[in-house]
Order: structure tokens, then C-alpha cells, then sequence
């Protein structure tokens, strides 16, 4: 953001920056330097022998929290802040200039002032005194603010909340809000450099830059390390597309070959290891191949072409001929291999070098079992990550009793023998139920999306074992990174007899008494999927007291508006809102929230006064201390009078509650919810009839979201990526 504050300190303002000493010009110039950074930050104002202050804020919520920090930093001492608080003084033209600003700016006047002559007033001391006092607080006030942690809304957010909206972008082609990812990513993120530049390759294929794909400051890197197969097919189509798309549309086979010389030598060894799945990997493949002589993988790729596409086969043919005349010929009589001739292991070796682990491992069945072959074996089982090929391994092992032999060997090979067992035994290695059980490991992360996508869910008795014998510290690591797990088990956790599972993790995260984002999006989840569930009276009660614990251990001046998202979503259903549970805990929700009441916007306020009035109680009316009487809380939201709109997520509480509130507001709204499935009529209508569509990404399936996204077209969609009925409205005030 940025602001010219030089008219500040112009006509209205006696005060000078250059004609101060050096040290308060270092304090105007931290202030100016914390407000353009969307911080806050103050500036002095001097007229006519008296002193104000003034304060920037960034929204109207930091405005009120700022106002509440100035009662205790400041004060009644120092201030006329009881008396006008914070309001500008609008037939001051001073004054009229800064409301114009893209800014929230509260004024004080310092006290007491100086009135020589009076035999009552204060001394020039005590004034001077008071001045610098009020200097000094500002100052140290100004560096908390600058040093606390950001507001969870204006925060960095989970990574996995960010490669979401990474995913949404690329699939919308939206190259801006894809770089925004990708430099979050890149500066908050805990990620590797290689798993960056694995990111930064997937965004470039999503947008077709293939020139970017193919200049990435990691490439050479890449192109020499173990690396998913995905990333492969990305480099691949990216070759594909800048040497050999044209002559390969064109059919012109001599182009091609022509075109294989011109291949950077790096990008030689390109091999996925993987069945062909596109005409690209299967031309670049078969040109690589070509060009090194490699046998075996141009015979294994003619034969998996034919699946790719018709005719491919004779096309891929007609460049072997080209290169090689006699390779149609008819093959002559097998002669007995001299001492020159190339061995199987050789050929194995060899193809192992170009990176054609597939190939390898046909050939090494077939050799002398020995250290040799249990190495190949072993090494491209392992790379190919194939439950069929991997039996094959195990058999060849067991048949020929290599494993005493494989002891012997270098603790790396035994490695790769220990994940043959436990791949091919029944518990699958890399499925939810490890993922889970290493959760009692220091060592515990997140679950990968892009290898979780081919995880098998657990049944749910499986399910209901892992939490029923879960420690609270492994069902707290859950909640600080079981997002993905959450998603994958979602239609267990909500079947209908299915309550105590989510039950069970929200006592989990309460005894954690951990205080993080996210636990804060778990706890959101969780009562949802157990509303869903239709629990007892007595099991909702339970969770109620659980959810307490953890609101307690997670509402701060950032937070307290999650706390708020809390309470609307365990008083979204009926049988929820007429617990007796749920007053107590609108109650002690209330009691957390209240000393972070300056935190709370008009909206959070308007939802507090839907749940109160649904559990039949009072409006806690100091909850609204801070809010001018002539704020409209519905300003945010007036430009949607008279359009029709569609909140789409699976989350239906958080709908449910911001529905409710924009009806309150805004009375001539037409607004529907949905949680439809994707594909369905009555959401392909609604996205084709909306005036503005708001899709939860947080709390929908991608093909949901790519659905609707086809069937708006140019139609404005919002797209929101948190939970919670705050998020929103959020976006929507923002337009």
C-alpha cells in the first residue's frame, strides 16, 4: 500500500520531519514505514500550541483494537480519549483530508495543555512531561504491534490451505493468483527446494509455459535426481512440445529424427519408468531410446503404444527404419555370443544409466541371481512403487534364498529389502494406516495430496480402532496436520452413528492444549462431520465441553473471531440449539471472547445476536463497547441488494450462518445455499443462474469446483479458502 503522508506534515501541522532532531525523526520515519506495510503506526500533529496524535490502522477492526490499547497505554491521563473516542474532528479541514485516506485513523490530543497566563494551568514542564511520555508509549506500543504475529486473517496460512488455492488457480488458469501461491509458498512455507521446484514445474505445465518448465533455475538438478514420475511427464510434455510437437502433428518422421540430434543432452535420460499414458511420453520416450540403441525399451514402448493411441505403433516404426533400414528385416539366425557380446547384466546396467528402471527390472529377472541382480531388483522395485512388479522382486528373492546375502551388504540395500517386506505385506507401505501410526513419531508431517489421491480410505471399523487406541498426543498431531486424512475419512466421520469419532479427536486436541492454525480449522471440521453424525444429547455435550477446553486454548485478539465461527456452527442444527449444553457454552464462548471484544467486527456481532436470539438469551451488550452508534454494519454488503447468490461448501453449518446473517442484513438479498454433488442438475443450475457464486475451496472436492467453474463462465465466482461462516463474509465485504 501506498500512501503519501508528505500533505501530514504540510499545511495544519506545525511539526517538520527534516527540522526535528535526529532521533524523533527516526520514530516518524518507523511510523511512516510501519503504515505503508499495511501495519500500525501514529503521526504527530502540532497547531496553535497544542499536540494530537493520530493512528492508522489498516481495517476497522485494528481501528478498535488500537482505540482499546490507547485506554490502557494512554489514557484519561494523557488524552482526551474518554471523551471522543478516537473520532475525527470533520469541520477540521485537516481532519476532512485524512478521512478521505484508504485508511481507519483515530485522533487523540495529548493532555494537559499549556495556557500561559492562567494561574491554574499547567506548568511548561508538566506539559513537556506529559508530551513525551505519550511519544514514549506510542513508540514502544508501535514495535509490539510490528513484532506480534499477524492477524490469522491477514496471516501466513497452512501450506496445505495454500497448495489448495495453487491447484484452484492452475485448474482456473489464472496465472496471478498462481504466482501469488507459489511466492507464499516460497516464503512461509516449510518446503524443501526440490519440493518447490517440483511446485513451480507443476504451475508452469498447468499454464502450458513450457519455456519455464524447460529455464527452471532447479532444472539441471532436477534432471539428475530420483524424482516422481509426475514431474517426468511434466518435463516430458515440456520437451515434447518445444522440439517435437510440430513434426509429429506434421507426421513427418525425418523431422523428428532430425529434431532428436538437437535434444540437450540432459534431457537424454528422460525415462518415466511408468506405462505410456500420452502420446508425448510415448514419443519422447521412443526418440530417446532411438537415439541411444536402447533395445529393450524401444521394443517395450512399441508394444505399450498401441494403447495410447491407433497407428502409433507404425508411426514410432517408421522412425526406427529411418534410423536404422534393416530393423524391419527379417532378424537373422542367432549366432553363439562371442566374448565381445554384451551380457544381460550389461544391457542392465546400461539401461539403468538412461533411467529405465522398468526395462531393468524385466531383465533382471532373468540373469544370475546374485548381489548384482538383488541390486537392480531391489533398486527399481522400489523407484517403480508397483505392487505387481514388487511381488515379482519378493519371489525372485525368495526363490533364490538372497536375503542371507543381501545381510551382508551395505545397509542401503538392506533398507530397500525392509521396504519390499513391508510393501508387499498387508499392511500397504505409504497408506493411511502408516501414515497415521507415524504420527507417534517426532518425525510426523503432513500428508502428501499428491500421493494421498491414490491412498485407499479406511473401512470404518479400521477407522474407529486407530482413534478408539490413540494417544491424546498422536490425536493432537492429527489436529495440527491431519487435514488431508480428515478429508479422505470425511464420509466416515459422518455417518449417521458416527458422532463419537469426531468426539474422540476434539478430546484429543483439548488435552494437546496446543494453540494453532491447525487445530483451529480441525476443531471447525470436526463438529461439523459430528452434527452431522446426529449424536446424543449426551455425546454432543461431551464434545461442547472438549470444544471449550480447546477455544480456551486458542482465542487471542487474531482468533477471536474462529471462536465466534465456533459458536455458530455448533448451534447451526436444532438438535444442537436445544441442548441445555449449548447455553452454557454460548456463555462461556462469550467469556473467552470478551476481553478481545475490539477485536469483534459488526458482523461477528450480528451472528452473536442469531445464536442468542435462537437459544432464547440476552445480547451481551458490552460485547459492542468500541462500535459507534452510527456504524451500519450492512455497508460492507448493500451492492448485493436485489442479486441472487449461491454459497456453495459441504461445510452447511458455515452457509447455513452466513446466509442467516446476509438475510438479516441486506433484507432484499435472494440467497441459496448448496452442498450439491459435483455433476449434479440443481448445482449446474445454480451456477448457471447466480448473479455471483461464492465456492468454500476449504470444504469442497476439485471436481466440484472445476464444475462450477465451466459452468459460470465470464459470471463473477469468489472463491474462499477457509472454514467458517467469518471467511465468508469476509470476502464478500471485500467484494
Amino acid at each position: 500500500m501506498s500512501v503519501d503522508f508528505a500533505p501530514f506534515f504540510a499545511e495544519g501541522n506545525d511539526i517538520r520531519p527534516h527540522k526535528v532532531p535526529a532521533d524523533f525523526q527516526a520514530i516518524l520515519e518507523k511510523h511512516i514505514h510501519a503504515i505503508q506495510r499495511r501495519g500500525i503506526g501514529f503521526l504527530p500533529r502540532s497547531s496553535h500550541g497544542r499536540l494530537w496524535w493520530y493512528g492508522f490502522a489498516p481495517t476497522p477492526r485494528q481501528r478498535r483494537e488500537v482505540l482499546e490499547l490507547l485506554d490502557s497505554w494512554i489514557g484519561p491521563t494523557f488524552s482526551d480519549l474518554p471523551h471522543h473516542r478516537g473520532a475525527l474532528e470533520t469541520t477540521d479541514p485537516f481532519d476532512a483530508a485524512l478521512a478521505a485516506m484508504p485508511l481507519e485513523v483515530l485522533r487523540f490530543e495529548v493532555l494537559p495543555r499549556t495556557k500561559p497566563g492562567s494561574a491554574n494551568s499547567p506548568t511548561k514542564s508538566e506539559s513537556a512531561n506529559s508530551r513525551d511520555e505519550v511519544r514514549n508509549a506510542l513508540l514502544t506500543l508501535g514495535n509490539l504491534l510490528h513484532q506480534r504475529p499477524a492477524s490469522e486473517f491477514d496471516a501466513d496460512r497452512t501450506t496445505i490451505e495454500v497448495l489448495d488455492d495453487l491447484g484452484h488457480a492452475i485448474a482456473a488458469q489464472d496465472r496471478s493468483v498462481a504466482l501469488a501461491c507459489l511466492r507464499e509458498l516460497e516464503a512461509m512455507a516449510d518446503l524443501d527446494q526440490t519440493n518447490l521446484a517440483f511446485l513451480r514445474l507443476r504451475l508452469y505445465a498447468g499454464l502450458q509455459d513450457w519455456n519455464a518448465v524447460l529455464t527452471d533455475r532447479d532444472i539441471d538438478q532436477l534432471l539428475t535426481m530420483q524424482r516422481p514420475a509426475r514431474i517426468t511427464h511434466l518435463i516430458q510434455q515440456a520437451v515434447y512440445a518445444t522440439w517435437f510437437a510440430a513434426h509429429d502433428t506434421a507426421g513427418n518422421e525425418q523431422q523428428l529424427l532430425d529434431a532428436v540430434t538437437e535434444l540437450p543432452p540432459q534431457f537424454h535420460p528422460l525415462y518415466s519408468s511408468t506405462p505410456l499414458t500420452s502420446r508425448a511420453q510415448a514419443v519422447v520416450e521412443f526418440l530417446i531410446a532411438v537415439q541411444a540403441g536402447a533395445q529393450e525399451t524401444q521394443n517395450r514402448l512399441l508394444d505399450e503404444a498401441g494403447a495410447i493411441e491407433p497407428g502409433l505403433p507404425d508411426h514410432l516404426r517408421a522412425i526406427l527404419h529411418l534410423r536404422n533400414p534393416t530393423a524391419t528385416a527379417q532378424p537373422p539366425t542367432p549366432q553363439p555370443p562371442t566374448p565381445t557380446t554384451e551380457s544381460t547384466l550389461e544391457r542392465a546396467t546400461r539401461l539403468m544409466a538412461y533411467g529405465d528402471t522398468q526395462s531393468v527390472l524385466d531383465l533382471a529377472l532373468t540373469i544370475e541371481p546374485g548381489i548384482e541382480a538383488a541390486y537392480l531388483l531391489l533398486t527399481c522395485a522400489r523407484d517403480l512403487h508397483s505392487a505387481h512388479r514388487a511381488d515379482l522382486v519378493a519371489s525372485y528373492i525368495a526363490t533364490h534364498d538372497l536375503r542371507p546375502l543381501i545381510d551382508k551388504t551395505a545397509p542401503r540395500l538392506h533398507d530397500h529389502l525392509d521396504w519390499l517386506d513391508e510393501f508387499t505385506q498387508s499392511k500397504p507401505h505409504g497408506g493411511w494406516r502408516t501414515w497415521f501410526e507415524d504420527l507417534s513419531h517426532e518425525h510426523a508431517a503432513p500428508a502428501d495430496p499428491e500421493t494421498t489421491d491414490q491412498w485407499t480410505p479406511l473401512s470404518p471399523k479400521a477407522l474407529a480402532e486407530l482413534l478408539r487406541h490413540a494417544p491424546d498426543d498422536v490425536l493432537g498431531r492429527l489436529g495440527e496436520f491431519g487435514g488431508q486424512f480428515m478429508a479422505a475419512h470425511r464420509d466416515v466421520f459422518v455417518h449417521d452413528g458416527a458422532a463419537h469419532l469426531s468426539e474422540r479427536v476434539l478430546a484429543g486436541l483439548a488435552m494437546g492444549e496446543k494453540n494453532s492454525a491447525g487445530v483451529r480449522v480441525q476443531t471447525l471440521a470436526l463438529l461439523d462431520y459430528l452434527l452431522a453424525a446426529n449424536p446424543s444429547p449426551q455425546l454432543l455435550a461431551s464434545a461442547l465441553d472438549w470444544t471449550t477446553l480447546i477455544i480456551k486454548a486458542n482465542t487471542s485478539a487474531v482468533t477471536v473471531t474462529w471462536a465466534i465461527d465456533v459458536l455458530q456452527t455448533i448451534t447451526a442444527t436444532p438438535a444442537a440449539a436445544t441442548n441445555p449444553a449449548a447455553v452454557t457454552f454460548f456463555y462461556s464462548v462469550i467469556d473467552t471472547a470478551r476481553p478481545f471484544k475490539s477485536a469483534l467486527n459488526l458482523t461477528d456481532l450480528e451472528a452473536i445476536r442469531i445464536v442468542a436470539e435462537e437459544l432464547a438469551q440476552t445480547f451481551p451488550d458490552d460485547l459492542a463497547a468500541g462500535h459507534t452508534d452510527d456504524t451500519d454494519p450492512a455497508a460492507p454488503y448493500r451492492y448485493l441488494q436485489g442479486t441472487k447468490i449461491v454459497l456453495y461448501s459441504l461445510t452447511e453449518s458455515a452457509t447455513t450462518r452466513a446466509a442467516q446473517v446476509l438475510r438479516k442484513l441486506v433484507p432484499g438479498i435472494d440467497i441459496e445455499t448448496s452442498a450439491e454433488h459435483d455433476g449434479s442438475s440443481t448445482l449446474a443450475a445454480q451456477a448457471a443462474h447466480a448473479d455471483l457464486f461464492v465456492v468454500v475451496t476449504a470444504s469442497a472436492k476439485h471436481a466440484a469446483t472445476d464444475f462450477i467453474t465451466a459452468k459460470r463462465g465470464s459470471r463473477p465466482t469468489i472463491y474462499v479458502n477457509s472454514r467458517g461462516s467469518s471467511a465468508i463474509l469476509r470476502e464478500l465485504a471485500e467484494g
